[in-house]
């Protein structure tokens, strides 16, 4: 029986009506990266994504550490203005009040980073969140396809996981999917 294109000739599988083709995709799904096709288009596709991403990477992780610096020196100063008005300028009957508020409104805003992400506020969190942001605005900015290369490391079955190579590299643990959802 000849139909035109053998492709599409119906299949019967664990007793499922499946074509050809679809058992193709199946089999080539299953196929390792490594077996897969030296020269194939969508391999090379998939490898300057993801050399375009971890570009990316690299940049919102160097801009999200020069953030948390910048959080760092804020301390700095705020650490010694007080302790220069303690000291020199004024008594701590005067900077006691002050410094009680100040604390306790770095308690409020914690409290309402927790009420806002419904999250703990801790640096490892606010750190990945803050990531995750710059990320997001990079991707953005350098018009990055993440739905694109989430459908090429499926379709390709990387074993290279970019997860991983993120984490070995910038200490962050992220996926693609963190890209896709807003928090």
């Amino acid at each position: 029986m000849h139909v035109g294109s053998n492709m599409l000739i119906p299949l019967l599988l664990l007793g499922q009506h499946v074509t050809c083709l679809q058992v193709v995709d199946l089999v080539r799904r299953a196929v390792p990266l490594a077996l897969t096709e030296e020269n194939d288009p969508l391999r090379e596709e998939l490898k300057k994504l993801l050399d375009k991403k971890e570009e990316i990477d690299v940049l919102a992780h160097r801009q999200m550490r020069r953030i948390l610096w910048s959080g760092l020196g804020f301390g700095v100063v705020t650490v010694s203005l007080f302790f220069r008005l303690t000291f020199w300028e004024f008594s701590w009957d005067v900077m006691e009040p002050i410094t009680f508020f100040t604390t306790a409104t770095g308690l409020v805003i914690g409290y309402a980073y927790f009420l806002y992400t419904s999250r703990d506020p801790t640096y490892q969190d606010f750190m990945k969140r803050l990531f995750l942001s710059r990320q997001r605005k990079l991707y953005k900015r350098y018009n990055f396809d993440v739905v694109r290369c989430k459908e090429l490391q499926y379709m390709c079955k990387t074993p290279l996981d970019a997860k991983t190579i993120l984490k070995n590299r910038i200490g962050v643990d992220c996926d693609l999917d963190d890209a896709l959802h807003k928090d």
